[in-house]
């Protein structure tokens, strides 16, 4: 009977030396890599132009979309795609690798009896709202409690989703709708109603939910819906100290609405999950933000925001020279991501003969990417052609600043001849389906991909 306790034993024994002998990786390179100067401009980052005023710019990432209602839905029901993109140049702005950011606008204040929500609604509503005649300028203010707004607008956000939710040419989309141009404020001295309670604005941000991903909508300002489900937000003052400080206050430590009161908690980790944004505060020229005395200022409060864009209200190139030149330069390379590999290294299944590669990556910017892009991989012979491609997914929207590790197989290599090799790094944009990122890394470069190690098989 003795003998039989030993099979088991024996028969553990070799499952775990099978499991250990599948596991054994060959090194074959380990190799750190300086990060290098930082780049400037890259895709889903930067300056944002408006949408209507198309140019060609090196510091642009993004073009402001307004999206008036008037003239999206004239019929009901009837949604005039063809118009918004054709005075918001949705064409041109793609061929230039600039992404779009949606704005509702119902409430637009400017010169003359008009307002921004269709005809037929304003009738449907039997004129629920207010006109108005402000500092601001002129306009009607709807009632955003009154139900057959609520619904009309449930309806075109569903539209908007329907068509855009899916676009790669839509980077972000500001939760617009309410307030004096899309800003969720009114002026309650001009006569209009105070702004509603969270109870009903609660709606409005359900209806963008509804058809976006929380990562990205953006608020004008904290709201209790916001933290829970994890939404960005956006600063039109950027750069006033004053307001400026206030705004970040509110993000940190909650405030009380001048609007109607409300207690409104704080999203200080906003940025980990969805963008910061918003454009300089009009009230100042551009210049003076970075001019030699405020640019430390501009700077600080772009770091304390953990900003990914900015604009319309925002430089032109070559608008500025000299010192507030180069300190644009600095602002742009220093907004949202900066990623780079740092260490790389290369293995091979001691059975499998697979290679393998574990890539270390740093972000030395201030936010994530804010989307999953897939990596772009590619080994290269002795002569510089091209051995083996490959994409993997990899979790970019949440990497923060620091470091972040993946390990990577690289199906298909076993059948590899000896020789020499390097392998290729890169960030696939969606948008052109190629490598488009350009990463902050000391190594030799092919367009956007970068040379990560070389080995010998």
């Amino acid at each position: 009977m003795q003998p039989r306790k030993w099979v088991p034993l024996v028969l553990l024994g070799t499952a775990l030396l099978a499991t250990a002998v599948l596991r054994l990786r060959i090194p074959l390179a380990a190799q750190d890599i300086p990060a290098g100067e930082k780049p400037v401009a890259n895709p889903l980052k930067g300056l944002v132009a408006w949408g209507e005023n198309y140019r060609q710019d090196p510091y642009l990432g993004f073009a402001y979309v307004p999206v008036y209602w008037d003239e999206l839905e004239p019929k009901q029901g009837g949604y005039d795609f063809a118009a918004l993109e054709e005075r918001c140049h949705f064409a041109r702005w793609q061929a230039d690798g600039v992404r779009l950011i949606l704005r509702l606008v119902a409430d637009d204040p400017a010169e003359g009896d008009a307002m921004e929500i269709p005809q037929w609604l304003y009738d449907a509503m039997e004129g629920a709202g207010t006109w108005y005649n402000n500092d601001y300028g002129q306009g009607f203010s709807p009632d955003y409690e009154n139900e057959v707004f609520r619904q009309a607008h449930r309806a075109v956000v569903a539209a908007l989703g329907q068509r855009y939710a899916d676009d790669p040419r839509v980077a972000f989309v500001e939760l617009g709708s309410l307030g004096h141009w899309g800003e969720w404020h009114v002026d309650t001295d001009a006569g209009i109603q105070p702004f509603p309670t969270q109870e009903i604005t609660d709606g409005y941000v359900q209806d963008y939910l509804a058809v976006f991903a929380p990562q990205r909508l953006l608020l004008r300002r904290p709201y209790t819906i916001g933290r829970d489900r994890g939404l960005g937000l956006y600063n039109d003052s950027f750069g006033l100290p004053d307001s400026h400080t206030q705004w970040l206050s509110w993000i940190a430590d909650g405030y009380q609405s001048d609007q109607n009161g409300e207690w409104l908690p704080g999203m200080p980790d906003f940025w980990r999950t969805a963008p910061s944004g918003g454009e300089l505060s009009p009230e100042e020229e551009d210049g003076w933000y970075f001019s030699a005395a405020q640019f430390p200022t501009t700077l600080d409060l772009l770091r304390q925001s953990h900003t990914t864009f900015l604009g319309p209200n925002t430089p032109k190139d070559g608008e500025l020279t000299g010192t507030e030149a180069e300190n644009l330069r600095t602002f742009v390379a220093e907004m949202g991501y900066t990623l780079g590999v740092r260490r790389c290294a290369v293995w091979r299944g001691a059975v499998s003969r697979t290679l393998q590669a574990d890539l270390t990556w740093e972000n030395t910017g201030l936010a994530p990417l804010y989307a999953d892009w897939p990596l772009a991989l590619e080994l290269r012979d002795e002569a510089g052609q091209t051995a083996w491609t490959g994409r993997t997914p990899a979790p970019l929207s949440t990497w923060g600043p620091g470091s972040h590790t993946v390990s990577l197989a690289l199906p298909g290599t076993a059948v590899l001849p000896k020789g020499h090799y390097s392998l290729w790094v890169g960030i696939v944009d969606p948008l052109t389906d190629a490598p488009g990122v350009a990463l902050q890394m000391d190594a030799p470069r092919d367009g956007s991909l970068y040379r990560a190690a070389e080995f010998d098989l």
